[in-house]
């Protein structure tokens, strides 16, 4: 099956925004964590970012596996949070 690669744009550009959101929330302090001025209370949650990038790198490098790296991109985000929140825990 031959996998159009606007079909690949559209999912790491849409993949991106929602890591680019979940990043910014979680870095920012959520909902009621923020009592600061600070825009980013916790700012190593855009670890997120990271590990989403290299889920695409895997999409780009792997691109006749269309599923499995489309999965792994997209199951990078949460691996992101998970990988994240012990982390800054700890900071």
């Amino acid at each position: 099956m031959k996998i159009n690669k606007t079909t690949i744009v559209f999912h790491t550009v849409f993949s991106g925004i929602i890591a680019l959101f979940v990043s910014t929330f979680f870095a920012s302090g959520t909902i009621a964590e923020n009592y600061t001025d600070d825009t980013f209370v916790a700012p190593f949650f855009f670890f997120v970012l990271a590990i989403w990038l290299v889920g695409v790198l895997f999409l780009f490098l792997f691109p006749r596996k269309f599923h499995t790296s489309i999965n792994i991109m997209w199951l990078s985000i949460p691996l992101g949070i998970v990988i994240a929140f012990p982390i800054e825990a700890l900071l």
